[in-house]
Protein backbone atom coordinates (compact mmCIF):
# COMPACT_ATOMS: atom_id res chain seq x y z
CA UNK A 1 0.00 0.00 0.00
CA UNK A 2 1.32 2.84 -1.43
CA UNK A 3 -0.39 6.55 -2.19
CA UNK A 4 -0.37 10.07 -3.15
CA UNK A 5 -2.45 12.15 -0.56
CA UNK A 6 -3.17 15.34 0.37
CA UNK A 7 -1.53 16.25 3.58
CA UNK A 8 -2.68 19.18 5.63
CA UNK A 9 -0.79 20.66 8.46
CA UNK A 10 -1.84 23.19 10.92
CA UNK A 11 0.82 24.21 13.56
CA UNK A 12 0.82 26.80 16.23
CA UNK A 13 3.99 27.86 18.38
CA UNK A 14 3.78 29.77 21.12
CA UNK A 15 6.98 31.50 22.68
CA UNK A 16 7.11 31.98 26.70
CA UNK A 17 9.10 35.46 25.72
CA UNK A 18 6.54 36.27 23.05
CA UNK A 19 2.88 37.51 22.78
CA UNK A 20 2.31 36.11 19.53
CA UNK A 21 2.34 32.83 18.02
CA UNK A 22 3.99 31.42 14.97
CA UNK A 23 1.05 29.74 13.01
CA UNK A 24 1.25 27.87 9.80
CA UNK A 25 -0.93 25.88 8.12
CA UNK A 26 -1.19 24.25 4.63
CA UNK A 27 -2.36 21.80 2.26
CA UNK A 28 0.82 19.84 -0.08
CA UNK A 29 0.55 16.47 -1.90
CA UNK A 30 2.23 13.89 -0.42
CA UNK A 31 2.83 9.89 -0.08
CA UNK A 32 1.62 7.79 2.08
CA UNK A 33 2.09 4.52 3.22
CA UNK A 34 2.41 1.35 5.72
CA UNK A 35 5.63 -0.96 6.13
CA UNK A 36 6.31 -3.31 9.43
CA UNK A 37 2.75 -2.17 11.02
CA UNK A 38 3.68 1.61 11.14
CA UNK A 39 2.31 4.16 8.89
CA UNK A 40 4.78 6.82 7.42
CA UNK A 41 3.83 10.14 5.82
CA UNK A 42 6.03 11.93 3.86
CA UNK A 43 6.46 15.40 1.78
CA UNK A 44 8.30 18.44 0.27
CA UNK A 45 8.63 21.35 2.76
CA UNK A 46 8.02 24.83 1.29
CA UNK A 47 9.00 28.57 1.55
CA UNK A 48 5.99 28.98 3.74
CA UNK A 49 7.47 26.80 6.23
CA UNK A 50 11.01 28.54 5.60
CA UNK A 51 12.27 25.01 4.84
CA UNK A 52 12.00 25.23 1.47
CA UNK A 53 14.19 21.91 -0.08
CA UNK A 54 13.13 20.02 2.49
CA UNK A 55 11.66 16.83 2.98
CA UNK A 56 9.32 15.66 6.02
CA UNK A 57 8.60 12.22 7.29
CA UNK A 58 6.19 11.43 9.65
CA UNK A 59 6.71 7.86 10.95
CA UNK A 60 3.21 7.04 12.76
CA UNK A 61 3.54 4.21 15.78
CA UNK A 62 0.82 3.41 17.96
CA UNK A 63 2.19 4.75 20.98
CA UNK A 64 4.39 7.49 18.88
CA UNK A 65 5.31 9.69 16.14
CA UNK A 66 8.94 10.33 14.62
CA UNK A 67 9.14 13.72 12.59
CA UNK A 68 11.73 13.28 10.11
CA UNK A 69 13.86 16.11 8.64
CA UNK A 70 16.06 15.69 5.81
CA UNK A 71 17.41 18.58 3.07
CA UNK A 72 18.61 22.57 4.35
CA UNK A 73 16.98 21.46 7.25
CA UNK A 74 17.56 17.95 8.86
CA UNK A 75 16.52 16.80 12.44
CA UNK A 76 14.86 13.63 14.28
CA UNK A 77 12.32 14.45 16.48
CA UNK A 78 10.17 11.89 18.71
CA UNK A 79 7.52 12.84 20.10
CA UNK A 80 5.90 10.32 23.03
CA UNK A 81 3.74 11.25 25.59
CA UNK A 82 5.23 12.22 28.90
CA UNK A 83 8.72 11.20 27.49
CA UNK A 84 11.58 13.60 26.81
CA UNK A 85 14.20 13.13 24.16
CA UNK A 86 16.65 14.91 22.90
CA UNK A 87 17.49 15.73 19.52
CA UNK A 88 20.09 17.65 17.01
CA UNK A 89 18.53 20.04 14.43
CA UNK A 90 20.67 20.92 11.85
CA UNK A 91 20.37 24.06 10.12
CA UNK A 92 22.58 25.69 7.56
CA UNK A 93 23.78 28.33 10.52
CA UNK A 94 25.04 24.91 12.48
CA UNK A 95 23.46 22.21 14.74
CA UNK A 96 21.63 22.75 18.25
CA UNK A 97 20.63 20.40 20.79
CA UNK A 98 16.87 20.27 21.10
CA UNK A 99 14.67 18.68 23.74
CA UNK A 100 11.45 17.42 23.25
CA UNK A 101 8.55 16.78 25.48
CA UNK A 102 5.37 15.17 24.65
CA UNK A 103 2.36 16.18 26.59
CA UNK A 104 -0.04 14.98 24.31
CA UNK A 105 -0.12 11.96 21.08
CA UNK A 106 -3.48 11.54 19.74
CA UNK A 107 -3.01 8.83 16.69
CA UNK A 108 -5.84 8.26 14.60
CA UNK A 109 -4.66 6.69 10.99
CA UNK A 110 -5.43 3.74 8.98
CA UNK A 111 -5.30 2.37 5.82
CA UNK A 112 -7.45 5.03 3.87
CA UNK A 113 -5.76 7.98 5.83
CA UNK A 114 -6.39 9.62 9.24
CA UNK A 115 -5.29 12.28 11.81
CA UNK A 116 -2.46 12.89 13.96
CA UNK A 117 -2.35 15.62 17.18
CA UNK A 118 0.62 16.31 19.11
CA UNK A 119 1.32 18.74 21.81
CA UNK A 120 4.97 19.41 22.94
CA UNK A 121 7.22 21.59 24.56
CA UNK A 122 10.87 22.46 22.97
CA UNK A 123 13.87 23.21 25.33
CA UNK A 124 16.91 24.56 23.69
CA UNK A 125 19.88 24.35 26.08
CA UNK A 126 17.66 23.22 29.01
CA UNK A 127 15.46 26.59 28.74
CA UNK A 128 11.55 26.46 27.26
CA UNK A 129 11.78 27.71 24.19
CA UNK A 130 7.93 26.59 22.71
CA UNK A 131 4.83 24.73 23.49
CA UNK A 132 3.88 23.50 19.70
CA UNK A 133 0.27 21.88 18.75
CA UNK A 134 0.81 20.06 15.24
CA UNK A 135 -2.20 18.44 13.62
CA UNK A 136 -1.59 16.57 10.47
CA UNK A 137 -4.79 15.30 8.42
CA UNK A 138 -4.00 12.73 5.46
CA UNK A 139 -6.67 12.14 2.88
Amino acid sequence: MKKDVMITVDSKQEHPDRDDADVYNFVTEGTYYKEGGNYYITYTESNITGMDGTTTTLKVEPDAVTLIRLGNVSSLMVFQKGRRHTSEYNTEYGTIEVGVTAQKVSVDMNDLGGNINVEYIIEVNNQLTSFTTLNVKVQ
